[in-house]
């Protein structure tokens, strides 16, 4: 059944907006070469599987699409990933050989694509279209036959009150004409502690699912159906056993062909006990704050308001609270806090019972109006601010709704922003809570209101850890992320991905404070420096959390060519797909089990430094190609100046990959300063240039 091209858009609009509404994926095609109708296409099977170490999730999908048509098809494929998830790989069949794509840079991506889909020859795009969603271009496709693709990503998995939670997102397909043939899920789950509980909430009760306990730390599950249509995403929960404050550490250490560089990386997840043993409870100044504009009419609404029953329900006779809405203009419940007697609690209930959606969205007088509370000097303050995130009316610019609401904010008051529905603008959420000592949670239709309401107040009712550092003593560690700890709110875990450059056991402690007393937990961890032993996976989780920091001082800084160099260099040298670069294939490129075969480089090849940064040493890489004879090599450092600091290499090589590691001394041994340095890369008549930057 075929689609006008303007239902196509449409549905593609949907998808744009929604992170979880297509799953598996929207799946379309239509005749190469033209402009005409888009219809949609079968995808004929999905096998996945999942390996998990600890928190580290690596999933490979291997799916089978299916042109109906007896016509030669172009394909477009747009699908989402969970939150924090990141491509690292593209494999594309053609006539039964696997070829594994290329990453580049987006245009040149692109460009190539087109040209060869002109020329009637089969290539593979996947790019980044932002908020975790992507498009696999294919074409052309012959009519009645397959296509076959492998997908691979990584991703960090999110915790929470004890539990770790792995989600396929699997659901709804509700646009494919037919179902899926076959699905399969194979899931390998290991912990460095044993497991309290195991399951997947969203599949247990299925004859389909199989669940093998291995040993005390490695579970196994099976998931498999034929003539299957999804109608929910695939979840796996675990919690593993733990009395005591948990730090848990996985690390890596490069080998030559990795092209990671020479330092080693780690990730560090420190986990408090989450006891449910009763202590101190804080009394609260909260606000709720909720947006009641247009845009909220409907289930959104019916959302909002559960959401803030709930909250209700979980106020203790200690607090004080008041509830402002907001359409084209703020409305409050009260003039100022109230006790939570029964009496406020039972108007409370009355005035959202009476809650309508009407008006535009000035987001910015709701906060004005919760800000202006007079909260107190010794409670927990807190701002509840429950909306779809559009802003319509008043100020509409988020970055300048954030900014004023961060000047208004004089009486620390913490603001968690909740969004409403499956259309939310994050960014604005996120920042505003992030800003203000909080943390954003999104709710759609098919979570638990009073779960996550539940959790919420029992982080912000038990004391929270601030002030947080982590001291690694004798550890060289440096370039880590995320650079500051935030609070630590009951129920959650300090995360950290970095660099270190000596191996060996090291306490490791976590200082802070609750309240006003001073806290110090400490651990000896072992941090491995062999080559090639740990988790690979680590460098991209390390890269992913850097690149993520250069896209924010993008994000406030702007597009600076420095830093797009640098996220599109971090994206090639770690295999990681981004908005600036694309994965590529074609029947052009080797396929995987003919490169394997090649062993020299058949081209002349300057690699981008690494680290780079650096403040202690840094590693090039380049190429001669197997055309060479052998002919003299000249590596040399210059400054910005151009004045020559360091030569590297000057000698005759022969074909081959090297490797040189430069310490940041010059040539009679002295530190440089920091700055910018050039390293030129002459073999016979070619010279190659790169750009540096060290760091003190």
């Amino acid at each position: 059944m075929k689609k006008h091209v303007t239902i196509f858009w449409t549905c593609l609009n949907i998808v744009l907006l929604s992170q979880t509404a297509f799953a598996v994926g929207v799946l379309f095609n239509r005749p190469v070469g033209t402009s005409g109708e888009f219809s949609q296409m079968w995808i004929k099977s999905v096998d996945v599987s999942v390996d998990i170490q600890d928190q580290i999730a690596v999933t490979h999908v291997d799916q089978i699409f299916h042109n109906d048509m007896n016509q030669t098809v172009e394909a477009i494929y747009i699908f989402p990933l969970p939150e924090n998830a990141m491509i690292t790989e593209l494999i594309y069949w053609f006539n039964g050989k696997r070829y594994v794509a290329e990453i580049r840079e987006r245009e040149a991506a692109v460009r190539d694509y087109q040209r060869q889909v002109q020329r009637r020859i089969d290539p593979a795009l996947l790019e980044y279209l932002g908020d975790n969603l992507f498009r696999l271009s294919i074409a052309p496709i012959n009519g009645n036959s397959d296509v076959r693709t492998e997908i691979t990503y990584a991703e960090l998995l999110p915790y929470d009150f004890g539990r770790v939670k792995y989600t396929f997102l699997l659901n709804t397909l509700g646009l494919s004409p037919k179902e899926l043939q076959t699905v399969t899920i194979n899931a390998n789950v290991r912990t460095q502690t044993p497991f309290r509980t195991f399951h997947s909430p969203s599949h247990e009760n299925s004859t389909a699912t199989h669940v093998q306990k291995v040993s005390d730390a490695h579970y196994a599950l099976v998931f498999g159906d034929e003539n299957f249509f999804p109608d929910r995403d695939f979840v796996l929960e675990f919690e593993t056993i733990r009395s005591e404050v948990t730090f848990s550490v996985l690390t890596y250490t490069p080998v030559p062909e990795d092209s990671f560089g020479v330092d080693s990386f780690y990730a560090l997840w420190i986990t408090p006990p989450d006891s449910t043993s009763e202590t101190e409870i804080l009394p609260k100044d909260i606000v709720f704050t909720a947006d009641v504009s247009s845009s909220m009419e409907g289930q959104r609404l019916q959302q909002l308001k559960s959401a803030m029953y709930e909250f209700l329900n979980r106020l203790n006779p200690q607090d004080r609270f008041n509830i402002i809405t907001f359409g084209t203009v703020a409305t409050a419940f009260k003039p100022d806090l109230v006790p939570a007697s029964s009496d406020n609690l039972t108007g409370a209930r009355d005035f959202i019972y009476q809650m309508y959606a009407l008006g535009m969205t000035n987001i910015e007088e709701g906060l004005v109006r919760s800000l202006s509370q007079s909260y107190g000097e010794h409670t927990s303050n807190n701002l509840i601010f429950l909306t779809d995130g559009r802003p319509t009316y008043g100020e509409t610019n988020p970055d300048r709704i954030v900014q004023r609401a961060n000047e208004l904010n004089t009486q620390n008051v913490r603001i968690f922003t909740f969004g409403i529905g499956d259309d939310i603008s994050q960014p604005l959420l996120i920042n505003l809570a992030r800003e203000n000592g909080g943390y954003p949670t999104f709710i759609t239709a098919d979570d638990s209101i009073a779960l996550l309401v539940s959790n919420h107040f029992m982080r912000i009712s038990k004391p929270i850890w601030t002030n947080l550092s982590i001291d690694f003593d004798g550890l060289n560690q440096w370039d880590f992320y995320p650079k500051a700890i935030s609070d630590l709110f009951w129920g959650s875990q300090v995360q950290r991905l970095g660099l270190y450059t000596n191996g060996g056991t090291f306490p490791i402690s976590l200082n802070g404070y609750i309240g006003n007393e001073e806290i110090h937990l400490s651990k000896d961890i072992k941090f491995n420096r062999n080559p090639g032993e740990g988790h690979r996976f680590v460098p991209r989780l390390w890269a992913r959390a850097k690149i993520n920091h250069l896209l924010e001082m993008i994000s406030s800084f702007g597009e600076t060519q420095e830093l797009v160099d640098q996220v599109i260099d971090l994206s090639l040298r770690f295999q990681i797909l981004t908005k600036y670069t694309a994965l590529y294939s074609d029947p052009n490129m080797t396929p995987v089990n003919e490169k394997k075969k090649t062993h020299l480089p058949d081209q002349f090849v300057l690699e981008q430094n690494y680290p780079n940064p650096f403040n202690a040493t840094t590693c090039i890489r380049y190429s001669i190609p197997s055309t060479a004879n052998g002919a003299r090599v000249v590596l040399t450092i210059y400054d910005a100046l151009g004045r020559r600091i360091k030569t590297l290499v000057n000698t005759v090589q022969q074909a081959g990959s090297y490797a040189v590691v430069w310490d940041g001394r010059d040539q009679l041994g002295k530190p440089v300063a920091s700055g910018v340095y050039f390293y030129t890369l002459n073999f016979g008549n070619q010279k190659l240039t790169r750009k540096m930057v060290m760091l003190q």
